[in-house]
């Protein structure tokens, strides 16, 4: 079966165990499931699992009985629900805390934590990485009202400071023997476990700051545009190793540049504008 640990969207989970269950009993439907979570409707868990529906606490009790969760694995059922459904940032970070706290204190076979809380407010704030990447540029040393002056939008001299020790920690930058910083390495990446939870606030940031660019900053000194495209899926899959492709070649031409003078966001942002629900689907398999 699944490991609910392993899972940061519970709908993903309960899709899972239920196509898991399928392939064990062909007899297990949807009707089957939700009678053993004593909900009314089968409707409804279909709707959940397709993200059309949100799950209530009674229900989020009927299913941890119905799946058979242990202590551990429900109460990480539990607080994963408050999070997928959480209304705003806020709340959102708060239960991804109470998942850590969850998920350092469950089994000892689940990993000890899903990302440490350094990594967690590393991706939290854009300005972190571009702390990182003028401390690669310039001759950095504790100069920290110079380089809170560099950076757009503006921070604090404390927020500097503090973002600094920040990278310190996580090893992404080091002082070397002239007091002078450095960084260890010229790229980084966000490990593959946080890509659906933490990174979600990395990209709302740089989205903001991008709606702020366009009226900030002249057009001779940045490059927005965009495109509206009819494509099908496999169109799709295509365009997305195409930009996965071109972003492993923009990262390899700046590693390669020794003359960076200026710090800029690329963002990439590929996202329907229509949906695809097919009204002939069949909702009771």
């Amino acid at each position: 079966m699944p490991l609910i640990c392993e899972y940061t969207n519970y709908r993903f989970f309960l899709h899972d165990f239920y196509t898991e269950m399928k392939t064990k009993n062909p007899l297990f439907s949807y009707q089957l499931f939700t009678e053993r979570a004593g909900l009314k409707s089968k409707g409804f868990l279909y709707n959940v699992i397709k993200g059309k529906r949100n799950l209530t606490k009674s229900s989020v009790f009927g299913l941890m009985q119905a799946m058979k969760l242990s202590k551990d694995e429900s109460n990480y059922f539990e607080c994963l629900v408050a999070f997928n459904q959480a209304e705003n940032e806020k709340e959102r970070n708060y239960f991804y805390e109470k998942l850590l706290s969850v998920k350092s204190e469950g089994k000892t076979a689940w990993n000890p934590q899903i990302i440490r809380k350094d990594q967690y407010e590393f991706f939290s704030k854009i300005y972190h990485s571009t702390i990182r990447a003028l401390i690669d540029i310039y001759e950095f040393k504790n100069d920290f009202k110079w380089l809170a002056s560099k950076i757009y939008p503006p921070i604090s001299v404390v927020e500097t400071k503090k973002s600094v020790n920040l990278l310190e920690n996580l090893g992404f930058i080091v002082k070397n023997e002239h007091g002078i910083y450095k960084v260890t390495n010229k790229s980084i990446a966000a490990p593959n476990e946080i890509h659906n939870v933490v990174v979600m606030n990395y990209h709302k940031d740089a989205g903001n700051i991008a709606l702020k660019a366009m009226i900030d900053t002249p057009q001779k000194k940045r490059d927005i545009s965009g495109m509206t495209l009819g494509i099908s899926k496999k169109c799709y899959d295509e365009i997305c190793q195409e930009i996965k492709a071109l972003r492993q070649k923009i990262s390899k031409k700046v590693e390669e540049d020794n003359c960076a003078d200026l710090v800029y966001q690329l963002n990439f942002q590929f996202f329907p504008l229509s949906n695809d629900d097919k009204s002939n689907e069949n909702k009771n398999e």
